[in-house]
């Protein structure tokens, strides 16, 4: 009996962009500016019951749903939590590059993108029967 892993690289590749989102998002609830995508806001806005509350709590929550795609390994949980990321960061992405944010978090934003869509190609297509 061999032991076949369904869409394995694809799933190292999301679960590994949620471990490094979750790497700068949870230190972010204690102090929302370490976050690159929150450096730029000041006063009321930082709080977590505002805009920063409102972006870490979304954040959270897709990489959640990415992590269970990763877990799980079904199809379609990992291309969800696939397109999860590739939307988040490669909104996050435009926006920063549009509104003037800081580059370095625009370009891993975009780089993070680019990685999520290439897991989604992988699963793309069902597998062959065995």
């Amino acid at each position: 009996m061999t032991l076949h892993k369904q869409y394995l690289l694809p799933r190292i590749l999301i679960g590994l962009l949620a471990l490094v989102m979750a790497a700068f998002t949870l230190p972010a609830y204690m102090n929302p500016i370490s976050n690159p995508g929150l450096a730029e806001l000041t006063g009321p806005a930082v709080s977590l019951g505002s805009t920063a509350g409102a972006f870490l709590g979304r954040q959270l929550t897709l990489i959640i749903i990415a992590l269970i795609g990763a877990v799980v390994g079904q199809r379609h949980l990992v291309m969800i939590g696939g397109f999860a990321m590739m939307f988040m960061n490669g909104h996050d992405a435009i926006f920063m590059g549009l509104m003037g944010g800081p580059a370095d978090a625009a370009i891993a934003g975009l780089l993070f993108a680019v990685i999520a869509a290439i897991a989604i190609v992988l699963v793309w297509r069902k597998p062959v029967a065995e």
